[in-house]
């Protein structure tokens, strides 16, 4: 996750963190009960079906960071933090006839020396109150499905169910309600079209996204081509009320022509239309891919986002190689390098987890080398066009054994004081807001 200057300059409203605080304590006692009905009632279906499967995965993280002495990290905490992050999963999936149905359960928890540093930049007012412990939460979903386990200086916890879902699936329609995911798009760093909980850029496990509650739907055709439909519905943070401009609303209708594959993308996303289009093609090997968005702004204006890439595979030396280049240009922005006062626009997407990063215009790049057929390389870079910083990852994964994933890297960043990836000036300060060089080793079981 890139710890980048929007950390800074999304200063939560005090008035706001005591109403959602207040909120959520006078919820607790309903929001629990809610919680333990979910559990019983999915505990009494598996008692009365059969066949159900169940797998998931438990991992542990051991995190190492390195700061410069006037990064607001290191002036608020220590130079060098060691944090801990352990994250289990069970998903069970019971399937009859064209029905399915899926219940997955998650344990989320860390610790470590950067929770209390954010705990302390948050209390100094230079981090929202919502945006400390990093961890999930359902102040926006339709339904709470997460508890709090725990909430100290150095450590916090959650349980949560990721998915509750129940789907049919027919000759030629599909659908699905309940908390589940869905994941639009070409892009493959950055991804303008996929508005529903967007990976990170520089995200080193993919393995899920968080999900939604929503209605979901898909009507195939007899060409091949299928339109796709979701109603999102989402509640206001502070007020906790089901609202229109906090939902969404979309349909994708994808197709193909003349060795084309095309979508094209309907969506009114927190009260704001945007349309987008989609366009895939193979290109001497490789595969080219295009996405470009049109959003009309609630303060006024309009936004376009383009993101278009090429990877392909090859061999090299004897090993399998995968690569890809990609070109993103963010249509909020910031193209002048002063990141210190972005817009409103900007600020809102960052907040609600659609963007990442401050720039404007972006590079990326990345490859995956078969040293061995259990030992993997994966070099990437991030490179903001606007004002010449980088960010490095480097990152290898080892299959240990048939269910045991190693995987270790480091998080590189480039860039002179004053750029994204260097450094923002926090305003009024002498300090910076940077993201630190990490190094990072992860065990991951899968059963």
């Amino acid at each position: 996750m890139l710890r980048v200057g929007w950390q800074t300059l999304l200063i939560a409203s005090p008035q706001a963190c005591e109403l959602t605080a207040f909120s959520a304590k006078g919820d607790l006692l309903q929001r629990s009960r809610c919680f333990i009905a979910i559990i019983l009632c999915a505990a009494s279906c598996c008692a009365y079906a059969d066949e159900w499967e169940f797998r998931g995965h438990l991992k542990y993280q051991l995190t190492q960071a390195m700061y410069e002495r006037d990064d607001l990290y290191a002036v608020y905490g220590d130079d060098d933090p060691t944090d801990h992050e352990i994250d289990f999963r069970l998903n069970a999936e019971k399937r009859r006839g064209r029905w399915d149905a899926k219940i997955d359960y998650e344990l989320l928890a860390l610790g470590g020396d950067s929770l209390e540093i954010r705990r302390a930049l948050s209390a100094a007012g230079l981090l929202p109150c919502t945006a400390v412990t990093g961890l999930p939460s359902d102040d926006r979903r339709l339904f709470d499905l997460t508890h709090e386990i725990t909430d100290r200086e150095r450590y916090a916890a959650v349980h949560r169910l990721d998915r509750l879902s129940l789907g049919y699936s027919g000759e030629r329609m599909v659908v699905r309600a309940g908390r589940h995911a869905v994941s639009w798009g070409n892009g493959l760093a950055f991804n303008p079209l996929d508005i529903f909980n967007p990976f990170s850029p520089t995200a080193v496990d993919k393995d899920y996204k968080t999900g939604d509650d929503m209605l979901y739907g898909q009507w195939l055709f007899d060409s091949g081509d299928d339109l796709q439909a979701i109603i999102l519905p989402r509640r206001d943070p502070i007020s906790h009320g089901v609202e229109t401009d906090q939902s969404s609303f979309a349909f994708k209708y994808h197709g193909m022509k003349a060795g084309i594959d095309y979508d094209l993308l309907a969506a009114c996303h927190f009260d704001e239309p945007l349309l987008g289009i989609g366009l895939a093609k193979d290109w001497h090997g490789a595969i080219w891919r295009i996405d470009v968005s049109v959003t009309e702004l609630s303060d006024g204006g309009h936004a376009t986002s383009l993101v278009t890439n090429l990877d392909r595979s090859w061999t090299w030396f004897g090993h399998n190689v995968y690569g890809y280049i990609e070109y993103f240009r963010n249509g909020v922005g910031e193209a002048d390098k002063d990141y210190t006062t972005p817009s409103t626009a900007l600020q809102e997407r960052i907040s609600r987890g659609e963007l990442f990063t401050l720039g404007r215009d972006f590079l990326a790049a990345g490859m995956q080398i078969e040293l061995t057929p259990l030992f993997n390389l994966f070099p990437s870079m991030i490179w903001n066009l606007n004002d010449e910083s980088l960010f490095f990852q480097v990152r290898a994964d080892y299959d240990w054994k048939e269910n045991i994933l190693i995987t270790g890297g480091v998080n590189l960043p480039y860039g002179d004081r004053g750029t994204e990836f260097g450094g923002i000036p926090v305003p009024g300060t002498d300090y910076f807001e940077a993201p630190g060089t990490e190094g990072y080793l992860r065990a991951s079981y899968f059963f």
